[in-house]
């Protein structure tokens, strides 16, 4: 009896797609979690220059509101860097354990194609694409917020600068 004979069998591709889907979508929060980083810190450095640049005449100061804007902002753009770095921390991925793999192997008829063993190894493969995408549904939604947490932070610099630049036009 071939594998495509068993009822696992006719959707076992479908899962191990799924399996596969599901660590790329992995890799892809990683990256972009790194991309937060890195505009995080490109960000900061435009508006901690912005902000020397603002402060270099010694006629004109920051006004309170300005000042305020700028630091929610740096707090916000560290917050969503910290995001990023957590997004991207070593964690316990779900894996099969490999001593239930070995245990299999000692059955006497662990090479017989059966609906039990099919059955086992589907099961496995199932319980492994649910914990992933456990996983991966965190990681996403801490890359949500450390995105909005840019974008709002992106705001307030717009703010802060149009307060600065406003007496001027």
């Amino acid at each position: 009896m071939s594998d495509e004979d068993l009822p696992q069998g006719r959707h076992r591709s479908l899962l191990l797609d799924q399996l596969t889907d599901e660590r790329a979508t992995k890799n892809s929060i990683e990256q972009r979690g790194m991309a937060v980083i890195a505009n995080a810190g490109a960000l900061v450095t435009i508006t901690l220059g912005f902000a020397a640049l603002a402060s270099t005449d010694e006629a004109t100061t920051l006004r309170p509101a300005v000042v305020v804007l700028l630091t929610v902002a740096l707090a916000m753009l560290v917050a969503a860097s910290a995001a990023g770095l957590v997004i991207n921390l070593p964690a316990r991925l779900p894996m099969v354990d490999a001593d239930d793999l070995a245990s299999l192997a000692l059955r006497e008829d662990w090479d017989v194609a059966d609906r039990e063993s099919s059955r086992t190894e589907y099961q496995i493969l199932a319980r492994l694409l649910a914990e992933l995408r456990a996983v991966n549904h965190r990681r996403a939604r801490t890359l949500l917020a450390a995105l909005l947490s840019e974008v709002a932070a992106l705001f307030l610099m717009a703010i802060g600068v149009v307060l600065v630049l406003g007496p001027l036009v």
